[in-house]
């Protein structure tokens, strides 16, 4: 979306497709060249998880093809960053939340870092 001359994230359309589980559109609102950092029960802070586009592309297929539910809560959207809280639900009654930021470029996210939990086993 463009306002007025600048680039803007539509956090709404990307939560429509998010929680669709529609994969190429929601690539569509990533870089190419993706940076995601992930910290959380197997990944601590001194050793994130690390991995770009296609990581988030397998992960995404993977939950689509699973039959689990994901879901975008708490969005807020400023001009180089947005945020919000994700819930995935596994097929097993288990759930993981995530708090992710977005660094955002030309209406493209460019880094994503999420803080999640999911409960044990």
């Amino acid at each position: 979306m463009e306002t007025s001359g600048k680039v803007t994230f539509d956090i709404d359309a990307f939560k429509k497709s998010f929680e669709a589980l529609d994969v190429e559109r929601i690539m569509s609102y990533f870089s190419p060249s993706l940076e995601h950092i992930e910290i959380g029960d197997d990944a601590p802070p001194k050793s994130p998880r690390k991995s770009g586009a296609a990581g988030i592309r397998g992960a995404f297929e993977g939950i689509r093809k699973a039959g689990m539910k994901v879901h975008l809560d708490n969005p807020v959207v400023g001009e180089h960053h947005a945020a919000c809280t994700i819930t995935v639900d596994f097929a097993d009654g288990r759930r993981l939340v995530s708090n992710t930021i977005y660094d955002l470029r030309d209406g493209k996210i460019i880094r994503q870092r999420d803080v999640y939990v999911t409960d044990p086993q």
